[in-house]
């Protein structure tokens, strides 16, 4: 296991030019395809344990899936019906891993409020068991543990809920992440432990040493150069691609996935204005999550199969439909229709194929798919994000076995994300003090949530420019620091990229996102070199795809 090298904790740059540099020229011990959360993870837990680590995507940082998740760190407790206990076990101990330990500062707690009714979903004594089980797993802090109500308790906790045929619920806590922040962090994390780390750089086939993969055809999908990226194994972590990978490495290989696809609408907080977290079952037993975030609230997720170009994946008006009838069952006073809709995402999640077309998709499990070909290319999709260390380990003991060096103890059992590692004294004497002189008290927290100890880089900024502590547009919790500090050191190529995955406030802030657009673009242009027309096509490609998210009635 390698040295944690905290020193360059504050002074760290992702530096994508150097990277490509060192696909061209070295050669490495473990080349990962895919930046989503798996293929992060896979990097960073390689590189601390020593490996020389190539980590690359086709598109930006937790491009696709991992930034279009539910945004939960939990256990799954619909799973213990199916009997995956050993899924949510695991989960469980994950999540009070990250919450408690190695990433506080992105991890946080959420109490749900499950309401039961008569004929839909669970029954009261069902829940019970189940959320006992639950607690138990996770060793949860008695402060913590389940509370059982009836329905005159629920209805006072939530009076929107409907009340016919509610026979009670329960209040239960769960957690809940930045689903980009995290997949970035375990990025950052394995580029300062010396992994070469780049965005944009696509594998477009790959070159033999006999019948093993010796080399990848990489492009920089930005500067236009080819290169050829050597690496004794290869791990293809590529979600809802990972079959286009296996088949530029054997053109007869079948499908290894099924994907099925998640939509999540947002709601300002004005036109559903509940009071908790809620856990809203339909007919089927499926789940629907309603998590209220700031002004805005969060609703999902849709659970049917997809067949087509994984790129292309929207959200339709089936989608709309489905998440809008849960609503209006469990919330009937609401009358929410389409127009409500502030903006929407969806995503694919890449499942085993056993029994397909027969089993409905909420009921396959969740654990990872793994493949090795004979060429000894390495394929893993799907698992969960709250499992995503755990998956890790898993893949870099095979990694490094296979190339004949010991396992040893795995590093992220215990070591924090960079944004949770205490800085020196000085340097939060420092950064605190610039906080206070230069950054309001609202944006410092937000600071602080987002980039955690790392959030002096940020107060350095400002108090060089104090003008980057303005917030981008009116009532907006972005300021200019971050996207100076995103564009300089955190790879970010595209008001897409920070808008959508380095802030998260297409989703958490949606109006406010469409209005910070200008000014995005205007210091992008100015730290990327962009020209007038690459600045006014940017914004328009952010915008367009922003109002497209609102699934117009």
């Amino acid at each position: 296991m390698t040295v944690e090298r905290r020193s360059n904790l504050l002074g760290s740059i992702l530096n994508r030019e150097a990277s490509l540099a060192r696909f061209r020229d070295e050669e490495f011990d473990l080349a990962v395809i895919g930046a989503g959360i798996n293929g992060a993870a896979v990097a960073r837990d390689a590189a601390m344990r020593g490996l020389k680590v190539a980590l690359l995507d086709r598109g930006d940082f937790a491009g696709a899936t991992s930034s279009r998740s539910s945004k939960l760190i939990h256990g799954g407790f619909r799973y213990l019906p199916q009997g995956q206990l050993r899924l949510v076990y695991s989960a469980l101990r994950e999540r009070e891993r990250l919450r408690r330990r190695t990433a506080p500062h992105l991890v946080h707690p959420i109490r749900f409020l499950f309401p039961v009714y008569r004929g839909r979903g669970f029954g009261r004594l069902t829940m019970a068991m189940g959320l006992t089980l639950y607690d138990l797993f996770a060793r949860t802090p008695r402060a913590e543990w389940h509370s059982n109500l009836n329905a005159a308790s629920v209805r006072e906790l939530e009076p929107a809920l409907s009340r016919d045929a509610l026979t009670g619920g329960a209040m239960y806590y769960d957690a809940w992440a930045d689903d980009a922040r995290v997949t970035f962090e375990n990025a950052l994390d394995a580029d300062l432990h010396g992994a070469a780390v780049a965005n944009y750089a696509g594998v477009e086939g790959f070159s033999r040493s006999g019948d093993r993969i010796a080399a990848a055809g990489v492009r920089d999908l930005i500067g236009g150069r080819s290169y050829e990226l050597r690496a004794r194994k290869f791990l293809n972590a590529t979600g809802p691609w990972v079959d286009h990978i296996r088949r530029l490495d054997d053109p007869s290989s079948g499908d290894s996935v099924r994907l099925t696809k998640g939509v999540h609408l947002v709601f300002a907080r004005t036109v559903l204005p509940v009071r908790e977290s809620l856990v809203l079952g339909d007919e089927g037993g499926r789940i629907v999550f309603v998590m209220p975030h700031d002004r805005y609230v969060l609703v999902g997720t849709t659970d049917t199969d997809f067949s087509g170009d994984p790129a292309s994946v929207t959200t339709e008006p089936a989608d709309v439909a489905y998440l809008l009838g849960v609503l209006a069952e469990s919330l009937p006073g609401m009358k929410l229709g389409a127009r409500d809709v502030a903006s929407s995402f969806a995503g694919l999640r890449a499942l085993e194929r056993a029994g397909e077309g027969s089993t409905k998709p909420s009921a396959v499990s969740r654990e990872e798919v793994l493949e090795i070909s004979k060429s000894g290319l390495i394929s893993v999709a799907g698992g969960k994000l709250t499992t995503h260390r755990e998956i890790a380990q898993k893949l870099v003991d095979v990694v490094m076995k296979e190339l004949g060096r010991p396992t040893g103890t795995c590093p992220t059992l215990t070591v924090p994300f960079p944004g949770a590692r205490p800085l020196g004294a000085d340097e939060r004497l420092a950064s605190d003090d610039a906080m206070m002189k230069s950054i309001p008290i609202a944006a410092a927290e937000i600071l602080r949530a987002r980039y955690g100890t790392r959030a002096a880089i940020l107060a350095r900024l400002v108090a060089e420019r104090p003008d980057l502590a303005a917030a981008l547009a009116p009532g907006c919790p972005v300021i200019k620091a971050d996207v100076v500090h995103a564009a300089r050191s955190e790879m970010v190529h595209s008001i897409h990229d920070f808008l959508i995955r380095r802030t998260s406030l297409s989703w958490r802030y949606p109006v406010e996102a469409e209005a910070s657009a200008p000014a995005v673009a205007r210091i992008l242009a100015a730290e990327l070199g962009w020209d007038a027309q690459r600045e006014k096509t940017e914004l328009a490609s952010f915008t367009s795809d922003q109002r497209a998210r609102r699934v117009a009635a």
